[in-house]
């Protein structure tokens, strides 16, 4: 039934989003079942996003318009969930919008499982550039339950489709323990928090669900210096921490562990951190054996000769020395780590400890 509730608070952190927050905005409004409110916090706009956010908070009673001087995207979640003031809490990203029946199937599924802690979906990432013609297609209605949010990471994870964004699901608002405190990627502290505390939870398998933009501000034109290195490296060995002690199948807790550390290294090699040939080629190695090794352990491509050909393509697109060169193949074909085994002891796989 059209405007049907769906119990939920919506909360947008707003910044300079003029050309974005009205196709954000209008994918919530037309959605088959309403939110309780949208809660949009201008962070400080010096574009006319304020005024945009005027206008529809003055046409809509359910969309609430809270200005705050420039503090960050963290603070302005929080003073989101602040002022939230239902059950269910949806993070939404100003210049992503969302499927007209993703709040349906939310609703859909809360009316099965009364006592739904977390509700996670798929989605689809698009360039700034392109053009979606998906919004109202979202079917099969597909899902699978799980009894704690534990055992859902497990699938995610052990299925490679786990990323720590905190706009991937809908969560009981008591589930956040915890503020943001403006660090890069702390939404992987956010996300384990949250899903490791949850009970009852669904996955609704469709990327039709939710659709995230891929703008030119994104991390390969950030200028990363050491700072970012550091804080970024403190928040991943929490998580690979955290990830260690929470009840999870080993191949889930490896390929957590080894994802995270690809993040790590390629975020590295995109910063201002690597300022000699020799640091560079070390760092070219280890990123190669560790892709070389998420084939075989992560995505089940253990061919020795298609591992050997994915090598020689990377130590071509990376102008490997021969030294690396040669590491990179033996590994392809031993299935192995030059000075680690890995694939049963990847709790002390850490390439955070040499970059």
């Amino acid at each position: 039934m059209k405007n049907e509730k769906a119990h939920v608070s919506i909360i947008i952190p707003c910044f300079n989003v003029k050309d974005y927050v009205a196709d954000c905005l209008d994918s919530l409004i037309n959605q088959s079942h309403l939110p309780d409110e949208i809660i949009c916090i201008d962070d400080g706009s010096t574009d006319d996003t304020p005024f945009i956010l005027q206008e529809y908070s003055s046409k809509y009673k359910f969309i609430k318009y809270i200005q705050q001087t420039r503090q960050g995207v963290s603070k302005a979640r929080n003073k989101g969930v602040e002022l939230a003031t239902s059950d269910y809490i949806l993070f939404v990203d100003a210049d992503d919008f969302i499927n007209t029946y993703l709040l349906a199937q939310f609703k859909s599924s809360l009316k099965s499982t009364p006592n739904l802690d977390l509700f996670y979906f798929d989605y689809c990432a698009f360039k700034d550039c392109e053009k979606l013609t998906r919004l109202n297609k979202i079917v099969p209605f597909d899902t699978k339950s799980f009894t704690s949010g534990t055992d859902l990471l497990t699938y995610l994870l052990e299925r490679k489709n786990y990323s720590g964004v905190v706009w991937r699901y809908f969560f009981k608002r008591k589930l956040l323990t915890q503020k943001f405190i403006e660090k890069n990627h702390e939404d992987h502290l956010i996300s384990l928090s949250i899903i490791s505390q949850a009970r009852n939870s669904c996955y609704f398998m469709n990327n039709n669900a939710y659709f995230h933009r891929i703008r030119k501000s994104s991390l390969s034109n950030m200028d990363i210096d050491s700072n970012y290195i550091n804080t970024l490296k403190k928040v991943l060995n929490i998580c690979i921490q955290k990830i260690n002690t929470l009840p999870l199948s080993d191949t889930a807790k490896r390929n957590y562990i080894l994802v995270m550390n690809m993040t790590y290294l390629e975020t590295i090699l995109k910063s201002n951190k690597v300022n000699s040939k020799e640091i560079h080629d070390n760092l070219i190695k280890e990123l190669g054996l560790l892709k070389i090794l998420i084939r075989i352990y992560t995505n089940n491509k253990p061919n020795i000769l298609k591992n050997i050909l994915y090598a020689l393509k990377f130590a071509k697109q990376h102008n490997c020395s021969l030294s690396t060169k040669r590491a990179l193949l033996k590994c392809a074909i031993s299935k192995r780590h030059p000075y680690l085994d890995i694939k049963n002891n990847y709790e002390h796989y850490s390439s955070m400890n040499d970059f």
